[in-house]
């Protein structure tokens, strides 16, 4: 059986060779190649912090710098003089936002540090590798909290991004 394709000339009737093929092309964000993703729940918790203007304008400054897949490699001195703060403020701030978890410490990248966004904040990245970041910095909480394990009912609970456990609650 031949299974190939042809268009007929509806006027004709003829076969013509090849055909006239679509391809719609590859959908693009609406917002383009700079964005980034961030949940509710987390918009409110620093709504609420005790975060001054300083804290804000460094946490905007950087999430505006996010890299894909999270990462930040930033020179303080540089992004301090363009938001018009000094480098001492600018490295308070970033500390205020890795003690409250926004932020996380990576290693030194030549002279420069390096943080990634806490996944529970926000994304820059693919949607898989989003939930594979919530699910490390999950299991890594736990671990840090010295939990062994949770249990539901006796039964253990999977470590599951679609069913995750409110930190919150669990590590109080």
């Amino acid at each position: 059986m031949d299974k190939k394709l042809y268009q007929i000339d509806s006027k004709t009737g003829e076969v013509l060779d090849g055909f006239v093929a679509y391809v719609v092309p590859k959908r693009q964000n609406g917002f383009g190649k700079e964005w980034v993703a961030m949940a509710q729940h987390p918009m409110a918790i620093i709504a609420e912090s005790d975060l001054n203007g300083y804290d804000l304008k460094v946490f905007f400054i950087l999430a505006s710098r996010l890299d894909f897949e999270n990462l930040l490699v930033v020179n303080q001195t540089e992004l301090a003089k363009r938001i018009g703060i000094t480098r001492h403020n600018f490295n308070r701030s970033v500390k205020r936002l890795i003690d409250m978890d926004i932020l996380l410490e990576g290693p030194r990248i030549g002279i420069n540090r390096s943080y990634r966004l806490n996944p529970n904040f926000g994304w820059k990245g693919s949607a898989k590798n989003h939930k594979t970041a919530l699910r490390e910095d999950f299991k890594d909480r736990i671990k840090a909290a010295g939990i062994r394990g949770i249990y539901e009912n006796g039964k253990p609970l999977e470590f599951d991004v679609d069913n995750q456990v409110d930190l919150e609650d669990y590590l109080k």
